[in-house]
């Protein structure tokens, strides 16, 4: 145990030398400044909408690219620094290494998320709009920092397995996310049963079929729309399960492409 602690810290040390991590952090204050200044002339804005910028947009646009970015970063040090052999007399599998960086990026993904929502609920408090449902709020925000977690795990499986460069895992991440956004947008996706199908299986349509049924519509528009769309709801037991699996699946292929790496 006290050695998983060492390597994790000495990850995370790894990890706040590069600016990009700095970068990452600040993110975290981007979307819900944002959102604070789209809806401060909104009658009818309530908590649960300030923090869902921390969730959806925060989450979606930059959370899951920074993740995969970081992710790079953390897998491409030793081949950079030329470390591996180092590591690996100590000895240290190369198992462990994958675990222990998959949990640097789980940590650093919850905490994104639970930054982004303290920064919320203080804008929320300034605007004098009651903290409701904290509790709940708390709870689905740090859900969902370990959800975006596993739908970043099949773009982080690519660029370990091109391991070409920092510019490519970019190209990667670009497009992962583009995809995934684009498709929790499209009706056609979402509207379907649960089972074999973009709809279930696409991490972000996945995570959306489950969190938006958390969500109080207001007007007759998304009256309509909420009313239409709950049949297509995923529960939390299934979402957790089906990003988790994949999760698991995803950290497997990793762990063999890691392994078969030349030292």
């Amino acid at each position: 145990m006290k050695a998983l602690r060492n390597l994790l810290l000495c990850e995370f040390k790894k990890l706040k030398r590069k600016k990009v991590f700095t970068f990452a952090l600040l993110g975290a204050f981007v979307f819900p400044v944002l959102g604070s200044a789209l809806v401060s002339g909104l009658s009818n804005v309530d908590f649960a909408d300030m923090v869902s910028f921390v969730r959806e947009d925060s989450g979606f646009l930059l959370l899951m690219p920074l993740l995969v970015i970081l992710a790079a970063n953390l897998f491409f040090s030793e081949q950079d620094n030329d470390t591996l052999k180092n590591l690996l007399c100590i000895p240290l599998s190369k198992n462990r290494l994958v675990f222990v960086k998959l949990l640097v990026l789980l940590i650093f993904s919850v905490v994104f998320q639970i930054v982004g929502f303290v920064i919320s609920m203080g804008i929320t408090a300034l605007h004098h709009i009651p903290l409701t449902n904290l509790l709940l709020q708390f709870a689905l925000t740090v859900a969902t920092g370990v959800l975006l977690w596993a739908a970043a795990l099949p773009c982080i499986v690519l660029v370990i397995w091109f391991n070409k460069s920092y510019v490519l895992s970019v190209i990667i991440v670009f497009f992962y996310t583009l995809l995934n956004y684009a498709m929790h947008l499209s009706d056609a996706i979402l509207m379907q049963p649960l089972g074999f199908n973009a709809g279930t299986l696409m991490p972000v349509p996945m995570i959306f079929r489950w969190l938006y049924q958390f969500s109080i519509p207001v007007g007759k528009i998304q009256t309509q729309f909420y009313n239409h769309f709950s049949q297509h709801f995923a529960s939390t037991t299934v979402c957790f399960c089906v990003l988790l699996i994949e999760a698991a699946f995803c950290t497997f292929l990793m762990i063999r492409i890691y392994r078969r790496r030349e030292i």
